[in-house]
């Protein structure tokens, strides 16, 4: 399935006969084929959830508020959702930091430093050790890094209900609620007074998969808000942590042409504010003592 059918002309107008669209759907077919499949074979046998919990199993025993049980075909719709959705958020915004982190080297410094200073360093070769799953919490500027680059690059161009379609990306580079806000600046959100003009909505709410703010009367919206805010942002956080985190303890980052504070535009052509093409980034390998 090509990117080219996430456009979001594609989300207006999906039905367009373009080359594209048709390739699009073939692939949609094909991959909701795979997870009937599988639901098909579950179901066949009489499988216990237990035995195998995942996504599809809680979608299998699943139910709308009609108390409806979900159709196996919707249950395969969600999940390609899901599997797309992660793919190219997670890869867009990897993209997007390196990006970053390439035109502030001295960021990438940062995060190293702290790691050192949070972290330890071993005893053999002065290396810091393997990166643990609790040694995330102590990093706030690799947190904040994260926050930023999201901040000015969303993975989502537009959010769409019945009667509405909002664009995340017009509240969160807006004067009126982030001072310079085109500048990315992680620090920002070290004191959100300082680099906040208005306050971002921090009111806790738990919709099932995890406490998280509700977004409800945030102008920061990367994953949406209230009960269709994206069930993935807490493992997005975690997998772009560890990739971040791994990355600057091993590599140091510069742009090819040397200039800093400086990074291609982003394309809103495609659903995923495709990132520019990684020869964007110098990389060298991080000297230990």
């Amino acid at each position: 399935m090509t990117d080219q059918g996430f456009s979001p002309i594609n989300f207006l107008f999906p039905g367009l006969p373009l080359p594209r669209n048709r390739r699009r759907d073939a692939a949609h077919i094909k991959m909701r084929a795979v997870y009937l499949d599988i639901i098909k074979e579950r179901r066949k046998h009489d499988l216990e959830s237990e035995e195998e919990h995942d996504m599809i199993w809680n979608l299998m025993n699943c139910s709308y508020k009609s108390r409806t049980p979900i159709p196996d075909k919707e249950i395969a719709h969600m999940m390609i959702t899901l599997l797309m959705g992660g793919q190219h958020s997670s890869s867009s915004a990897g993209s997007w930091i390196m990006l970053r982190l390439a035109a502030h080297p001295n960021i990438a410094e940062e995060l190293f430093q702290e790691q050192v200073q949070n972290l330890g360093r071993g005893s053999k070769g002065g290396r810091l050790p393997p990166l643990q799953y609790s040694d995330l919490d102590k990093l706030p500027l690799l947190h904040n890094v994260v926050k930023e680059t999201l901040r000015l690059h969303g993975s989502i161009h537009s959010i769409l209900r019945k009667v509405l379609l909002s664009s995340p990306m017009a509240t969160s580079t807006s004067e009126e609620f982030f001072r310079d806000a085109k500048t990315w600046n992680p620090h920002r959100w070290d004191k959100p007074e300082e680099g906040v003009a208005a306050a971002v909505d921090e009111e806790v709410v738990d919709y099932g998969y995890g406490a998280t703010t509700s977004g409800s009367r945030s102008p920061y919206l990367p994953f949406g808000a209230g009960r269709h805010r994206c069930i993935g942002e807490k493992f997005a956080y975690l997998n772009l942590g560890v990739i971040v985190g791994t990355l600057v303890r091993n590599f140091e980052f510069s742009s090819m042409d040397g200039q800093e504070g400086v990074v291609p535009p982003t394309d809103h052509t495609s659903m995923f504010a495709r990132p520019p093409q990684p020869s964007f980034v110098r990389w060298t390998r991080r000297e230990y003592d």
